[in-house]
C-alpha cells in the first residue's frame, strides 16, 4: 500500500511539473505575441528541464537547411558554428528525422554511423560538448517541417518513451508560437491598409490575453488531481478532471485557429480545397467531436439524416469547421434539454441546420452575431466566454460556398442556426 502511494505522488509530481513547464510557455506566448525569440527560450528550457537533458537546441528548417533558433546551455564554440545554417550529415540523427517528420531517438551517438564517418556536426556535438544520448522531435505545420527540437544527455541514458512524448508536446508549442507570430504580423499589415483595424488588433489582444488565461488558469487549477493517464491506469474519480484539461487545451489552440483564419478572410488569402465529399460524414464527423459534451452536461443529443444524401463538392474540411462552431455554440449555451442536427438536400442545394432549446437570443443581437468580434450582449454570453469570431468566420466560409446562414431564435424559445449551400460548388465565390 505504501509502495502505491508513493508511486502514486510520484506520478502526481511528474504531471504538476509538467503543467508548471506548459503554464510557464504559454505565459510567455501571451506576454510575446510578436516575438518568437523569448518563447522559443521558454520552450527549449523546460523540454530540457523536464526530460532531463544536458543541453539542446531549436532549429527552424529553411530549405534544406537547419538555422538555430534557440541554443541552451553549449559553449561559445559550439554556438559559433551555428551562426550560419547548417546542412546535417544524411545519416545524423537531425537529417533522418527530417526526411521521416517522425521523433529519432539514438541511445548512444557514438556508436552512430555520422559519428564513425566523422561527420561534422555530429564530431562537434560529442567532443564539444560530450552528447551520448540524443532525441529530436519534428516541428510540423500541415505536416510540413518547420523545424525541430534536439536535445542531448552527456551520459549514457536513453530518454523514455514518456519523455520523447513530452518532448512532442513542447514542440507542438513552439509550432503555435509560430503561427501566433505569423498573424500578428498579418494584422499589423493589415493595420496600415485600414483605418479599423488597429481597432481589431486591439480587440484581438484584449480578448485572446483574455481566452489563453482562462483555459491556463483551468490546467493549472487542477494539477493537483492530474494522474498522466498515458502510461498507467487512472482512477475514475479523475477522469472527469482529464476530460477537462485536455477540453481547455482544445479551445486554446481553437482560439489561436480562429484569429488565424478571420485574418486570412480580411487579406484574400483563405482559399477553398474544393472536393467531393459526403455530407453524412460531415455531420457524423461533427456529431462525434463533441458527443462527450453533450452526455456531460445529460442533454439529448441527437442526429437527423435522410439515407440518399448525395455526394457533394465543396471544402470537406472548412465545412465540417463551420458545424462544430455551431453545434459547439449550441452545446455550450444549452443547459437542459436538446440540441439536435439535421440536413437535407433539395433544388440543387444542402440545407443544413442546429436546433437546440437553450436561452434564445434576442432580435437586438441576432443583428450582429455574424459580425467579427461581436457577441449576443446578455449575461449568458459574457459567463461563456469566446471572442466572438466563430460566427463571423463560419459566415465567411459559407458564403465562399456560394451559400446563405442565418439564425431563427427568441428568448426563452431555444435558437436554430442554419446553412444552405450548392451541393456543388463549382469555384469559390467572394464572400458578402
Amino acid at each position: 500500500m505504501q509502495a502505491e502511494v508513493a508511486r502514486l505522488r510520484r506520478e502526481l509530481d511528474e504531471a504538476l511539473a509538467q503543467q508548471d513547464a506548459s503554464a510557464q510557455v504559454l505565459r510567455v506566448i501571451s506576454r510575446s505575441p510578436g516575438e518568437l525569440e523569448p518563447v522559443f527560450e521558454a520552450v527549449l528550457a523546460n523540454a530540457m528541464r523536464i526530460c532531463e537533458a544536458k543541453f539542446g537546441h531549436l532549429l527552424l528548417y529553411e530549405g534544406d537547411k537547419f538555422r538555430a533558433a534557440a541554443l541552451h546551455n553549449v559553449p561559445q564554440a559550439y554556438r559559433d558554428m551555428w551562426q550560419q545554417p547548417m546542412r546535417p550529415g544524411p545519416q545524423t540523427g537531425l537529417a533522418r528525422m527530417a526526411r521521416s517528420k517522425k521523433e529519432f531517438h539514438i541511445p548512444d551517438v557514438t556508436a552512430e554511423q555520422a559519428y564513425l564517418d566523422r561527420d561534422p556536426l555530429r564530431v562537434a556535438t560529442v567532443e564539444l560538448l560530450g552528447a551520448r544520448s540524443f532525441v529530436a522531435v519534428p516541428l510540423l505545420k500541415d505536416n510540413e517541417l518547420v523545424g525541430a527540437i534536439a536535445i542531448y544527455r552527456q551520459e549514457l541514458r536513453p530518454f523514455t518513451d514518456k519523455q520523447i512524448k513530452l518532448l512532442t508536446g513542447f514542440a507542438d508549442q513552439a509550432v503555435i508560437a509560430i503561427e501566433n507570430v505569423r498573424l500578428f504580423d498579418e494584422i499589423q499589415e493589415k493595420s496600415r491598409q485600414l483605418a479599423e483595424a488597429s481597432q481589431h488588433k486591439s480587440q484581438f489582444v484584449a480578448n485572446m490575453s483574455h481566452e489563453l488565461r482562462t483555459p491556463l488558469n483551468a490546467i493549472l487549477g487542477y494539477t493537483e488531481l492530474i494522474i498522466d493517464n498515458i502510461y498507467g491506469e487512472t482512477p475514475s474519480k479523475m477522469r472527469e478532471v482529464l476530460r477537462r484539461i485536455e477540453s481547455n487545451g482544445k479551445h486554446l489552440l481553437g482560439l489561436i485557429n480562429d484569429v488565424l483564419d478571420l485574418s486570412k478572410i480580411e487579406a484574400g488569402q483563405l482559399v477553398l480545397t474544393l472536393a467531393d465529399y459526403s455530407l453524412t460524414d460531415v455531420v457524423r464527423t461533427a456529431f462525434s467531436a463533441v458527443e462527450p459534451l453533450a452526455a456531460e452536461k445529460k442533454l439529448a443529443f441527437n442526429v437527423e439524416l435522410p439515407p440518399d444524401l448525395p455526394r457533394g463538392r465543396g471544402d470537406e474540411r472548412r465545412l465540417t469547421q463551420v458545424l462544430l462552431n455551431l453545434v459547439g455554440n449550441a452545446l455550450k449555451f444549452t443547459d437542459a434539454g436538446e440540441v439536435a442536427i439535421t440536413a437535407s438536400s433539395g433544388n440543387g442545394c444542402f440545407n443544413v441546420a442546429v436546433r437546440d432549446t437553450g436561452p434564445g437570443i434576442s432580435a437586438a443581437d441576432q443583428e450582429k452575431l455574424f459580425r467579427e468580434f461581436q457577441q449576443a450582449d446578455n449575461s449568458i454570453t459574457k459567463k461563456k466566454g469566446g471572442t466572438g469570431l466563430g460566427l463571423a468566420i463560419s459566415k465567411h466560409i459559407i458564403e465562399m460556398h456560394g451559400g446563405r446562414i442565418g439564425v431563427v431564435s427568441a428568448v426563452g424559445q431555444g435558437s436554430t442556426f442554419s446553412f444552405t449551400l450548392p451541393i456543388t460548388v463549382k469555384h469559390q465565390a467572394r464572400p458578402a
